[in-house]
């Protein structure tokens, strides 16, 4: 037994495969089922895979994708008519090389012809020597694969000739995925080369005649799965696939909506010696090698997708008997192969539990995938394949035949397309060992995917060399890459000044006293001025406990008074907390109660007065007039650079505020490499618009009164206004800004003149505003937790943009790491979380030490001083360039159905539309349990309605990214932070785009003859709730497209599979039908106005129209 084991181990993938199909065949039937010959009448239907290629050729017709190509030179005195003859005798044998499918009562179906013309036609290669002719057989070779076919034409299948001289030709068949399989090219390569030779030779060819032909499979294979057997595969793979997750392959460009299979194909070279072990640890646990290198990937995707449930696909064989062996045709099946990496499993045990999965799976190969992907009924869109979007394969060694006196040698074709997003191949072949990838070229970057190869080479060597290893301990990077990740992408260090925020105004203040250094509606004050003021209260703060270590509060409005109070602050040696006078009463409230200032200014008292405790009030009125005695120069400074400068409260995601504490260095690093960056002087005019509760006032405040350079405060009646915020940056002259996306998107830049920085960050914004803003400015796309001082990674954006721009790189003495859960990095283009270090890290949270533990983290790479990293919580990747990408939050991500959605990625594309000024996506749970994507767009004259905003969308994402419910509103609700108030937002019922629990039925004739009709009938369903997706209700690829058929023959219009798919719900069908219904009664229209009119009245309107245009 054991020995028997051991020889089944080392059989390849396909044998075994038909070893357990034969076993099983007879377990369960007592004798095996044979195929037969079928009647010479018998109607034909479409085996089950050929079904699926069928139907995917609905979707994409025209389309390349599925075409397959033998191609080899032949070296010798080459016979071209003999040649052809042998072919013509292969076709004649196999009725699937004289087939085509067509559809017939709504039903697919093979049509087989007695005989087709077969003529292989001889092209010379030109150029002016063999190179350049070698190099030209190939390009006509490629000509060759690259036409598609029409498979309701036939053949399916095109031969060519090309001669480079008259001892070297280039034999190139081809032919569609859907007649011919891989063992298919050995059986038409020998059969070839026995015809060849009998043509030579002038006999009869040594072929045994085929018992059965492709079509004969086809009606068997139809007829056995029925019953108990049917239902037991269902039932196995409904369990074994239940909420499988799509595989969320990080990409270098955005996901088309559909699917185009463009593609090509990447070789990279694998150790022979690494291929000698996976077979030695093969042999050591009784497995294959297939699950070796299947496990390999498995452990490569992991670390690419973050995922611990993944599905790769094996596309296998079924042919599995002995009279099927013989035969041309198309026998395959895809294995949906679902594999746990969750709990970190050794290397050796995820390879043990590979190989039971796949044992498992070809134990139930025989329910097509097509039925597997009805019975699981994933979410679908045309943007990728369900439930597969990696396979991996490893395909037997090339089949050699003797060509009777002509050498041979197999062509590797050029490939220009792809089935899935990716497909791995593994050739065995000693030190010609290879890794060869087929990729989707919408999707991926050549250089992502060699990265990709060696990595996956880099992964088996590790396993090989520690097989009982945790997976997450087999080194992925090389140590080049790692200290490149870590240490090559890094902000340069800078020398920067030993001082304090005050001490440099001050010194600022002597150079440029008379200089304006503020301006606020009318009202302006110079340096002198602003100095002497904020010195005068600097003193009596300081008598009222304002000193260094303590906090003082400023619930100040818009104005001259806020600088002056918070220089004054500074002056006394304390830090200052800004609270926003127009938030509610209990908000500044908790706010003072957590901060314990030791003083609160404030233009008037409030009703939050109650809350001070022991801290004392001054109000800015009342200290103007009992102040004026005191010295125009502050008390004696007291802080130093390592002293907190200000803390900022910012909204957690418990939802309670939380204060960051920002030191004087932290700030003094920033302007200073804002300053270098955006070269800032003395003639700058830079706008405070941010509230002042925001870092970004701290850029504006320090960026113009530490250059000497005029600040202007815009007044709330100008924040507010866009048409007042228009006329104060033209004024006024503004050189800088620092404002929200969706603020610069109400604006007119090129009516202002002497903009010289865009500084821009805080939320997704499309390109689009990029290009209207770098015109007439220089435009940088920043980002900065409140927790590293407003901003330490930015982008200067130059050029065009098509979508929005990364947020770039660290600047000076920053450093920002892109890392996996264990807190190692990732590879380029991989999504991690992005943690940050450097100058301008906070020293932590006030009152919150657990927080500041949690968040605040040691710094495991040696890379900043001080010792710590700060964890952001969003999601990023690096680009090969080394700038980083913002891609969302990670506590935002949403999982609708196996899909993993960045909501971020949603919101850009929604900002792409020229109404909408702000989006926010979230998960919504209907009353019926389904979860949904809801996206909530801000359209403030509200002229655009929720269809329009989510056709946009749909022309941009992929289906499974368009939100079911688009919901209007006036304004997003914001929280007093400014960010998005998620518990204000209203439910999509209550906002009028909600479902009842009860099914939604039929509103409009259409929708009911379709729902009553077709659906329903279809699915064998009582009723159909309209607003239903069609797959999840049970329906299957071929009955949407006998559903498309019948729409067709009933309205008169046509639908194709792509529109079907978009929304493939009854409401969504019935507005496409009625919409072409209405194009054609327009056309029908037209053309009987036109037979009403004579021919002369015809010309003088022709006459009039040409005319018209001349003018």
């Amino acid at each position: 037994m054991s020995d028997l084991r051991e020889r089944l181990g080392r059989l390849p993938l396909e044998r075994r495969v038909r070893f357990l199909a034969l076993l099983r065949s007879g377990e369960q039937n007592g004798a095996a089922d044979v195929p037969v010959p079928r009647a010479p009448d018998a109607a034909v239907p479409l085996s089950h895979s050929q079904n699926l290629l069928w139907f995917l050729d609905r979707v994409a017709p025209g389309s390349a994708g599925y075409n397959v190509v033998l191609s080899f030179w032949l070296h010798g005195p080459l016979d071209a008519g003999a040649l052809e003859t042998a072919l013509a005798a292969v076709v004649g044998r196999h009725e699937v090389l004289r087939t085509s499918l067509r559809e017939s009562d709504d039903e697919p179906r093979q049509v087989v012809l007695d005989a087709v013309p077969v003529r292989l036609p001889v092209t010379p290669a030109d150029g002016p020597d063999p190179a350049a002719r070698t190099a030209h057989a190939r390009t006509l070779a490629d000509g060759l694969f690259a036409e598609p076919f029409d498979l309701e034409a036939g053949p399916l299948w095109r031969a060519g000739l090309i001669r480079v001289d008259q001892e070297r030709h280039l034999f190139v068949f081809v032919v569609h995925h859907v007649v011919f399989d891989g063992p298919s090219a050995a059986v038409f390569t020998t059969e070839l080369a026995e015809h060849y030779g009998a043509a030579l030779a002038g006999r009869p060819a040594e072929a045994p005649t085929l018992p059965i032909q492709y079509g004969d499979f086809a009606l068997w294979q139809r007829g056995r799965l029925t019953g108990p057997r049917l239902e037991r595969l269902k039932g196995y793979w409904r369990e074994r696939l239940r909420d499988a997750p799509l595989l969320d392959l990080p990409t270098d460009r955005p996901r088309p909506p559909e699917f185009t299979f463009r593609g090509t194909r990447l070789r990279a070279a694998v150790p022979a010696a690494a291929v000698d072990g996976a077979h030695r640890l093969a042999r050591d646990l009784g497995v294959t090698p297939y699950t070796v290198y299947l496990a390999v990937l498995a452990a490569l995707l992991r670390r690419y997708t973050q995922q611990d449930d993944l599905v790769i696909g094996c596309s296998t064989s079924v042919r599995g008997r002995a009279e099927l062996d013989g035969l041309i045709g198309f026998f395959v099946n895809m294995l949906a192969l679902r594999l746990d990496t969750g709990g970190d499993p050794s290397f050796t045990g995820l390879v043990r539990q590979a190989d039971s999965v796949v044992k498992e799976g070809f134990a139930h190969v025989d329910l097509p995938f097509e039925q597997v992907v009805q019975t699981v009924a994933p979410v679908r869109d045309l943007s990728r394949s369900p439930l597969v979007q990696c396979c991996f394969l490893l395909p037997e060694q090339p089949h050699w035949v003797d060509m009777h006196g002509l050498s041979v040698r197999v062509e590797e074709p050029t490939s220009t397309t792809s089935k899935f997003d990716m497909t791995w191949q593994m050739y065995e072949a000693g030190e010609e060992s290879a890794i060869v990838v087929e990729y989707c070229t919408d999707l991926f970057e050549a250089e992502t995917v060699r990265m990709m190869q060696e990595h996956f080479t880099r992964l088996l060597t590790s396993a090989l060399a520690a097989p009982d290893r945790p997976l997450s301990g087999l080194a992925l990077l090389t140590a080049q890459e790692r200290a490149e990740l870590v240490e090559g992408w890094n902000g340069a260090s800078a020398e920067r000044p030993d001082t304090t925020l005050d001490r440099w105004f001050a010194e600022q203040a002597a150079r440029t006293p008379d200089a304006v250094a503020v301006v606020a509606g009318e009202e302006s004050m110079s340096y002198a001025e602003l100095d002497a003021r904020a010195a005068r209260l600097a003193w009596t703060l300081r008598e009222r406990g304002a000193e260094r270590g303590r906090l003082v509060a400023l619930c100040l409005p818009r104005g001259l008074d806020y600088p002056v109070a918070v220089l004054a602050t500074l002056k006394a040696g304390a830090a200052f907390v800004p609270l926003d006078p127009t938030h509610p009463p209990e908000r500044i409230a908790a706010l003072v109660r957590d901060a314990r200032p030791a003083v609160v200014v404030a233009s008037a008292p409030g009703a939050w007065t109650d809350a001070l405790g022991g801290a004392e009030l001054v109000v800015l009125g009342a200290h103007e007039s009992s102040g004026a005695d005191r010295p125009a120069h502050g008390p004696e400074p007291t802080s130093s650079p390592g002293d907190l400068a200000y803390v900022l409260y910012t909204s957690g995601s418990t939802g309670t505020p939380k204060g960051v504490l920002i030191e004087h260095r932290n700030v003094v690093n920033f302007i200073c490499t804002t300053r270098e960056l955006f070269a800032l002087s003395e003639r700058d005019r830079v706008l405070a618009y941010a509230a002042y509760t925001f870092d970004v006032s701290v850029f504006e405040m320090f960026a113009a009164l530490l250059t000497g350079a005029r600040l202007h405060i815009a007044l709330d009646t100008d924040r507010l206004d866009i048409e007042r915020l228009q006329q104060l940056l033209e004024h006024d002259r503004i050189s800088v800004i620092d404002l929200p996306p969706s603020v610069m998107a109400l604006l007119e830049p090129e009516r202002l003149t002497e903009l010289r920085i865009s500084f821009v960050g805080g939320e997704a914004f499309p390109g689009s505003l990029v290009n209207r803003w770098n015109r007439v400015s220089t435009f940088y796309n920043g980002y900065g937790p409140t927790e590293c001082t407003v901003t330490m990674i930015v982008h200067e954006c130059a050029g065009e943009w098509a979508a929005s721009p990364p947020i770039g790189l660290p600047m000076a003495n920053h450093v920002a790491h892109v890392l996996d859960e264990r807190l190692e990095p990732v590879p380029y283009g991989v999504p991690g979380e992005l943690v940050i270090g450097g100058a301008g890290l906070a020293r932590g949270y006030l009152n919150r030490p657990e927080l500041t533990r949690e968040k605040f983290v040691p710094d495991p790479f040696g890379t900043v001083r001080g010792g710590r990293l700060y964890r952001t919580g969003d999601l990023v990747k690096r680009r090969r360039d080394g700038a980083i990408v913002f891609l969302g939050r990670l506590d935002r991500q949403i999982k609708i159905r196996g899909v993993r959605v960045e909501p971020g990625e949603v919101e850009a594309a929604a900002a792409g539309h020229p109404a909408v000024r702000g989006c926010h996506v979230v998960g919504y749970d209907d009353p019926r349990g389904q979860r949904h994507l809801v996206a909530y767009v801000e359209i403030p004259e509200a002229d655009t309605g929720p269809e329009e905003v989510r056709a946009h969308l749909a022309a941009a994402l992929p289906a499974t990214l368009v939100p079911h419910y688009v919901v209007v509103l006036d304004r997003l609700p914001v929280t007093a932070s400014g960010k998005i108030d998620t518990r204000a937002l209203p439910a999509p019922d209550a906002a009028g785009g909600g479902v009842a629990a009860a099914v939604t039925e039929a509103r409009t004739e259409t929708e009911k003859i379709l729902a009553e009709e077709l659906f329903a009938p279809m699915l064998h369903l009582p009723a159909v709730d309209v607003t239903a997706r069609f797959f999840e209700l049970g329906g299957s690829s071929l009955q949407a497209a006998q559903i498309i058929a019948k729409i067709r023959r009933r309205f008169q219009v046509r639908v194709s599979v792509t529109d079907f798919f978009r929304d493939p719900t009854v409401a969504g069908i019935a507005a496409l039908v009625d919409r072409a219904r209405a194009e054609r009664l327009d056309h029908d229209e037209l053309l009987g106005l036109l037979d009403g009119l004579s021919d002369e009245e015809v010309e003088r309107m022709a006459g009039d129209r040409v005319e018209g245009a001349g003018r």
